[in-house]
């Protein structure tokens, strides 16, 4: 029988993800933090046109799906 492992995050799950700027249309490579959970949404500036994003994170399995919409429109 296998012990449990105190590890919550397998090694083989993604550290980075992607998204476009919905302002400059730049790809913007974000680190990913599973240990987050599953489902995340923050806000972050664009490091090229400062433009304020809502990144949403969602995993599913060892993937995540990352995409961003203007703040504007959300909030």
């Amino acid at each position: 029988m296998d012990e449990p492992t105190d590890d919550p995050v397998p090694a083989s799950l993604d550290n980075e993800g992607s998204y476009v700027c919905d302002n400059c249309g730049e790809e913007i490579v974000i680190p990913l933090d599973p240990a987050e959970g599953h489902s995340q949404n923050y806000v972050e500036d664009c490091p090229v046109c400062c433009s304020p994003n809502v990144i949403h994170v969602d995993w599913d399995d060892n993937e995540a799906r990352v995409w961003a919409e203007p703040e504007q429109d959300r909030f």
